[in-house]
């Protein structure tokens, strides 16, 4: 009866030591990623959400495609979008080891303010950045002390090359409406397994 104790105490002692390392490494990590203010970066479409019913039905109720009403019809419809979850799984996990998380929308911030309200949980307003009218991601990312950028479409991945930024590749979902400008791992990256759901 005693050894059964003593067995049981120490496997406690053994949990319990493991547990402590555990919160140690992810202290130590938080610490730096926070001091440091490191950020990651995602991007917004197909790589965070599946948009592709926001742009459907901004394509099917405004006459011309690609204008500020377009815009802000997709903007507006992100109700609309499905969450891709290992990409946000990602987000939120890098957000609880004290990175800063930023999101990348390459559009335009037509009626955008609803779209980045809605995101404030994950990351803050100035960090969710409109990339189609400001300049492109590459800026960004130079001066966001970005170490990670997650993205779905070649030119991104080839942008945060040209920023200094690690790129790793998210796949698009098979519906995506956007077919062109996607090679997953041609470009040596990285590609997030079962990242298209």
């Amino acid at each position: 009866m005693l050894k059964t104790v003593r067995d049981k105490t120490e496997a406690a002692w053994t949990n319990a030591k493991r547990l402590l390392a555990l919160l140690g490494c992810w202290g130590l990590v938080f610490s730096l990623a926070t001091i440091a203010r490191l950020a990651v970066a995602f991007e917004y479409d197909d790589g965070l959400v599946y948009s592709t019913p926001a742009y459907a039905k901004a394509f099917k109720s405004v006459p011309q495609p690609y204008t500020p009403e377009f815009w802000s019809q997709v903007n507006q419809s992100y109700d609309l979008e499905e969450a891709k979850f290992v990409a946000q799984g990602l987000a939120w996990a890098f957000r609880a080891f004290g990175f800063r998380v930023a999101i990348i929308a390459d559009r335009p911030a037509v009626s955008g303010e609803p779209l980045r309200k809605e995101w404030r949980r994950l990351t803050p307003k100035n960090l969710f950045y409109f990339a189609g009218e400001r300049g492109g991601k590459r800026v960004f990312l130079q001066n966001g002390n970005c170490v990670l950028f997650f993205g779905d479409s070649d030119s991104a991945i080839m942008e945060a090359r040209k920023a200094g930024v690690y790129p790793l590749r998210i796949k698009r979902s098979s519906s995506s409406y956007k077919k062109d400008d996607y090679h997953p791992g041609t470009l040596g990256e990285l590609v997030v397994p079962l990242s298209q759901y």
